[in-house]
């Protein structure tokens, strides 16, 4: 009887921990499905917002690929005229989803509309706007910034007359190909610094930029 009482005993405090270990993730679920219902119309407008920005330019850069120079000058004319108002539409429309708080995080509205927020702000022409949105990815810890953080912290030093730390921006043409940029901090470690960044080593970046531009010509 004894033995049969500690195996019952054993027996339910197995099973309590096993309801006790099961609950935590069902609770972090829960916690999360919340957050997301309540920032869902966001989500959805940021989410749209983002889908046509990159369709925008995957359809552009398509045709201006491999287009003669002359082309490329008479496209250029075109995205002014029918795309950047779409840009500008996104930028004021951003602006005030982001009026009094911080960044977009992956945790509060999903990894895509969080890109998506991102898109918007790299593609703006509007300098301050980057700067405030720069300024609210920085308050963020280092794990919930978004991915192209990198990207607008070399913007804004392009921007201030910096050196680039991560060598996104501004690549030089050597015969047709993209190539490093001149202003870069301690080049030796560019490579280590873009991998804590989570970016690819900087010989493939190069030839990604080739690939989805096609030849680059110098700065008249």
């Amino acid at each position: 009887m004894r033995g049969k009482l500690v195996v019952g005993a054993v027996l339910c405090l197995t099973i309590h921990g096993l309801a006790s270990a099961s609950q935590e993730p069902v609770d972090a679920a829960s916690k999360a499905i919340e957050a997301l219902r309540r920032n869902a119309p966001i989500i959805r407008e940021l989410a749209g917002m983002g889908a046509l920005d990159q369709e925008m330019r995957t359809r552009f850069l398509a045709l201006r690929q491999n287009a003669s120079d002359e082309d490329r000058r008479a496209l250029d004319g075109v995205w002014a005229r029918e795309f950047e108002p779409i840009d500008q539409q996104h930028v004021m429309r951003l602006k005030a989803l982001l009026n009094g708080r911080g960044w977009f995080t992956a945790e509060q509205v999903g990894d895509r509309a969080s890109a998506a927020a991102f898109a918007i702000v790299i593609h703006s022409n509007d300098v301050e706007f980057q700067r405030e949105a720069l300024a609210k990815m920085e308050a963020l810890s280092a794990d919930q910034r978004p991915s192209g953080y990198a990207i607008l912290f070399d913007r804004m030093a392009v921007e201030d007359g910096r050196p680039q730390r991560y060598g996104t921006q501004r690549p030089e043409c050597l015969d047709g190909k993209h190539a490093r940029p001149k202003s870069i901090e301690d080049p030796s470690h560019l490579d280590a610094r873009r991998r804590s960044a989570g970016l690819q080593p900087f010989d493939e970046y190069l030839a990604l930029l080739d690939k989805m531009y096609g030849r680059c010509s110098p700065p008249a």
